[in-house]
């Protein structure tokens, strides 16, 4: 009996070219997987100290003096710790409004009202595909839900900072 017979079949059941598309469609999903998940995992630097600011809009004076260097910080939601205060910067809070007299926009201050940036420390890890700081993953621009000793408020992440 003959490997491929005269109908073209392997061992007289399986069609040659339907094998070789069977094995080119495995081999282009392979690829794909590795390319797309596996390939991903690849940790560039592991338990690094990651810095980050998260800004704060809108706050009273006597909220932001409430926010101390040292506080532990964690989400508000999930109750997970997000690292600890090392800066808080208060700063005027400004807001774009209309003029309408010009017809342009203008950032004009808002009175008793203040933007505070918390720079949070934490204990991460930095992949190719993403940071995380404590085990939850940040991104410049992700809101994070945040709470403190006597303080809760929400805001954004501006800023991501980690040693090479």
């Amino acid at each position: 009996m003959a490997i491929i017979d005269n109908k073209g079949k392997l061992f007289g059941k399986v069609n040659v070219i339907d094998l070789a598309i069977v094995l080119i469609i495995i081999l282009v999903a392979g690829v794909g997987y590795t390319m797309f998940f596996a390939g991903g995992k690849n940790v560039d630097n592991t338990n690094k100290i990651v810095e980050y600011d998260i800004e704060i809009t809108l706050k009273t004076k006597e909220y932001a003096d409430v926010i101390k260097v040292g506080d532990s910080i964690r989400d508000s939601v999930k109750g997970n710790y997000l690292g600890k205060v090392v800066d808080v910067q208060v700063l005027p809070a400004t807001k774009v409004t209309e003029d309408l007299e010009n017809g342009k926009f203008i950032q004009a201050e808002v009175p008793n009202r203040y933007d505070i940036v918390l720079s949070l420390e934490a204990n991460g890890t930095v992949t190719s595909s993403n940071i995380t700081a404590e085990g939850s993953e940040i991104a410049v621009g992700k809101r994070m839900y945040i709470k403190g000793k006597g303080y809760a408020s929400e805001g954004y992440i501006l800023a991501i900072r980690y040693e090479e």
